[in-house]
């Protein structure tokens, strides 16, 4: 297992093969840039740690591989014992190690491995003599990375300060332009080649915005294409970094059939062309190990794809097997040619995945789902056949728990474009889980409801996770240093499933559980555990806020904020959309409160944050980008600027059309706030008819959305039917002002029955509303008893609040003064006049 530490430029191409050249073992081209990040990792493992841990993340081709191989390199030349650990060496890992000797193993792909990962980190963290340092190399921190930490406090101590940096970007060498980069690198790959080094002029972007792989694979074409002229090339050869990829795989598919002619399979021999491109991407998808699983893999694909000798399979297998394109070729190389063969002839997944073992078909599942992350956020053809072909994998993975759940993984989280695929694959899990293991069948349980809740199926995921808590409590008990904070995060989890069902309070319960247990944890281990409290915290001040207490909910609001904004100073790519969402709240609560001005600061620092996400990633942040500008919209409006506000809000609302179209589960009730929200600005600034048809379009919205879930939705039902009511009456339109807010009154009394705390406010103003539609119509009788139980409600309120509650008190008693004047109770009206200017005119204690 022991890492090469051969000198750049020393390793020799294979005759055919020009693709692996680009391998990062090979060591072609020398090591450039990145000086920061490989000063970082070497000063990291000079630390004083006896065990440590650090993952380098980012993109495809951007140099992850190659830059921890380069510390591995340096570190062998100090003394090191460096180790590249393959998928499935983990359990022997440690055993390789001398005893007393620093060492430094290599986890590529750590994404996509299995449990035992988990396994090495637990024995890893325990009393060795010398320093041991585990470096970790993904495309991203994602599940994977969430539920490796939550396998012991232990492990989450090593994995804490693993994300120190955020993912690698493009640029490798500050101040250098991508041209430079290319000239560099011809030099290496024609000396590995045993050609002249041409001259070259490259089609770039200054700055550093191409992947590494891209400028390398820009530089190897450029000799490439030298070789391929006779005599040596007139002037500088042009060469386009953006095609790069594209014209080296041409040379790659020319050097498959080369390498088919000499191994004696090409032809009449053994398979004929035009079955070549098929029978390469099936050995890129499955990555078979051994020559029965290449003869077999042949023989099956050879069904779909015509060409193939009958009895020339092992010999075509064997020509597969040394080929070998899953690992010796870039994905970002020859992926482009598996998806487009997998879309040409749909049967190829079935014949590569029927019969296939297990390793291969969790091989080819991850290869597809790493093809969908590589894809551009927004809706596009190549998107679409990557998303179907990785249906079509992950349908045919067996039922085997690790498999399954290795794969669920490695998807992006949220996304809107997996999340179903998502929840199948959970389920499945779930169902090939062991029913003695409890402890996997509760992570299990618990990534069902997580999938569920993604989906907008609330009430489907909160029987998984009830059932999840039990075991959970269950192993706590019995060993909480293992399953302690495990319990934490599942009861932050339910407490998002109950909100998400409009069940504040049984919400509460659990996210102050969570904050106790966390804070256990803490104590014995300070530090590990601070992601988690911060989260917790944040969930704690959002559950205050859903039961309608603003001032409650600021503060721990605000703690979330600075919490979030220390990890984000740390490792901005990683918790950004965390600063942002916490900003948010903080401004939605000083909204509640009255405080336009202080809200504004936060609501704009949290639209900056997520333009920028939103912009790099639209599938993950597009949604949190609609919930800024709603709020950004608010502040404006309730400062008094309307007309800056309304850009903000129709922003919003196209966004929320958006995404409540992809996944109409988890965006509708957002996009009717959206609605709601911009109808009622609209009509605040004199467009009342516009307003009037959103603020409509809303509470159709609502009314579909009651009717599949009446607990959760039936209040913001109301609320929609009040804007409207109130809509109408600005437009002269009393009765069908009355109609609306009846039915609202008439909800809130119900809901008022259950929670009054949570909604007596509500149910004051819809009563003021009806005083109202019945004064304007000359029913002062009738006007006058809803008005005096709003009066009555909101005495009350305004004593326990009196800062928020006194002006609504004010408005209610003017309203009350007109009804009692129209039925010339001239004393009581004029009593009720002078409390209201009382009110107004005195400050709140």
């Amino acid at each position: 297992m022991s890492i090469s530490t051969s000198q750049p430029g020393a390793a020799v191409a294979d005759a055919g093969s020009p693709g692996r050249l680009l391998a990062p073992a090979r060591r072609i081209v020398p090591f450039v840039g990145r000086a920061a990040e490989l000063i970082s990792l070497i000063d990291w493992c000079s630390g004083p740690d006896p065990v440590a841990v650090r993952l380098i993340s980012g993109p495809r081709g951007v140099g992850k591989t190659r830059l921890a191989r380069e510390v591995a390199h340096r570190l062998a030349h100090a003394g090191w014992t460096c180790l590249d650990v393959p998928d499935g060496a983990e359990p022997a890992a440690l055993a390789a190690v001398p005893d007393g000797a620093p060492a430094l193993l290599l986890i590529d792909d750590a994404e996509t491995r299995g449990p035992a990962l988990a396994d090495l980190l637990r024995a890893a963290a325990r009393d060795r003599a010398g320093a041991l340092r585990v470096l970790l190399v993904a495309r991203g921190a994602g599940e994977w990375f969430s539920r490796l930490s939550m396998a012991d406090v232990t492990v989450r101590a090593l994995l804490e300060p693993a994300r120190a940096r955020g993912d690698l970007g493009a640029e490798v060498f500050p101040g250098q332009v991508d041209a430079r980069l290319v000239a560099a690198f011809v030099q290496p790959y024609a000396r590995a080649l045993g050609l002249a080094a041409p001259r070259v002029a490259v089609a770039s972007v200054p700055g550093g915005g191409a992947r590494m792989l891209d400028l390398q694979a820009a530089a190897l074409c450029a000799v490439l294409r030298a070789q391929a002229q006779a005599r040596a090339p007139r002037g500088a050869l042009p060469v386009d970094v953006s095609d790069a990829l594209g014209e080296l795989l041409e040379h790659e598919r020319w050097s498959w059939f080369r390498s088919a002619e000499e191994a004696g399979v090409l032809g009449e021999a053994g398979f004929l062309p035009k079955a070549m491109d098929g029978l390469v991407a099936a050995a890129t998808l499955t990555g078979v190990r051994t020559p029965d699983a290449a003869e077999n893999l042949v023989r099956r694909v050879s069904a779909v794809v015509p060409g193939v000798r009958p009895g020339a399979e092992g010999d075509v297998g064997r020509w597969l097997l040394d080929l070998d394109p899953h690992r010796a070729l870039p994905g970002r190389l020859v992926d482009p040619h598996l998806l487009a063969e997998l879309t040409d002839v749909p049967e190829l997944l079935g014949a590569c995945l029927a019969g296939a073992g297990a390793a291969a078909a969790r091989r080819a599942a991850l290869r597809a789902a790493g093809i969908v992350v590589e894809q551009p956020g927004g809706p596009s053809e190549d998107q679409g056949a990557a998303l179907d072909r990785l249906g079509a994998a992950i349908a045919a993975l067996p039922e085997e728990h690790d498999t399954l759940r290795s794969v669920s993984g490695v998807l992006p989280y949220p996304s809107l474009a997996l999340g179903e695929l998502r929840a199948e694959l959970t389920l499945r899990t779930l169902a090939a889980t062991p029913v003695g293991d409890l402890p996997s069948r509760a992570e299990a349980l618990r990534d069902v409801g997580v999938a569920l809740g993604e989906v907008g199926r609330a009430t489907d995921a909160e029987q998984y996770q009830r059932e999840a808590l039990a075991l959970f409590r269950e192993l706590a008990a019995a060993d909480p240093h293992r399953f302690r904070l495990r319990l934490a995060a599942l009861l932050v989890n339910l407490g998002t499933t109950y909100s998400d069902q409009g069940r504040p309070q049984e919400a509460l319960r659990c996210v102050e559980e969570s904050v106790d247990l966390l804070r256990l944890v803490a104590a014995d281990r300070p530090g590990v555990v601070t992601l988690d409290l911060t989260m917790a915290v944040s969930n704690l001040a959002v559950t205050f806020a859903e039961l309608g207490r603003p001032l409650a909910a600021l503060e721990p609001s605000r703690e979330a904020a600075r919490l979030w904004r220390e990890l984000s100073r740390a490792n901005p790519e990683r918790f950004a959309w965390a600063l942002a969402l916490a900003l948010m709240n903080v401004a939605r609560r000083l909204l509640e409160l009255g405080r336009a001005r202080e809200a504004h600061e936060p609501a704009a620092e949290s639209l900056e944050i997520r333009r920028r996400l939103a912009a790099a990633d639209p599938d993950e942040h597009l949604s949190g980008l609609g919930d800024s500008l709603q709020v950004m919209g608010s502040v404006l409006a309730d400062q008094g600027r309307a007309e800056e506000a309304l850009p903000y809000l129709e922003e919003a609302v196209e966004i929320r059309r958006r995404t409540a179209q992809e996944n109409p589960g988890r965006y509708l009730p957002d996009l009717a706030r959206s609605l709601q929200s911009l109808g009622t600005r609209l009509a605040d600034a004199g467009r009342r008819a516009e307003g009037l048809d959103l603020q409509q379009e809303a509470v159709e919205v609502r009314r579909r959305l009651v009717a599949d879930d009446p607990a959760r939705y039936v209040p913001d039902l109301a609320d929609a039917l009040s804007a409207v009511g109130v809509t109408h009456a600005r437009l002269g339109r009393p009765q069908d002002a009355l109609d609306v807010e009846r039915e609202a009154t008439r909800t809130w009394r119900g809901l008022v029955g259950s929670e009054p705390d949570r909604y007596r406010p509500r149910l004051a103003q819809s009563l003021t509303n009806v005083s109202s539609a019945f004064a304007v119509l000359r029913l002062g009788d009738e006007a006058v008893p809803p008005a005096c139980e709003a009066v009555a409600l909101l005495r009350e309120l305004a004593t326990d609040d009196a800062a928020r509650y006194r002006p609504r008190l004010a408005e209610a008693l003017r309203v009350l003064t007109l009804a009692l004047h129209d039925q010339e109770r001239f004393d009581e009206a004029q009593r009720a006049r002078a409390e209201a200017e009382e009110l107004v005119g005195s400050p709140a204690p």
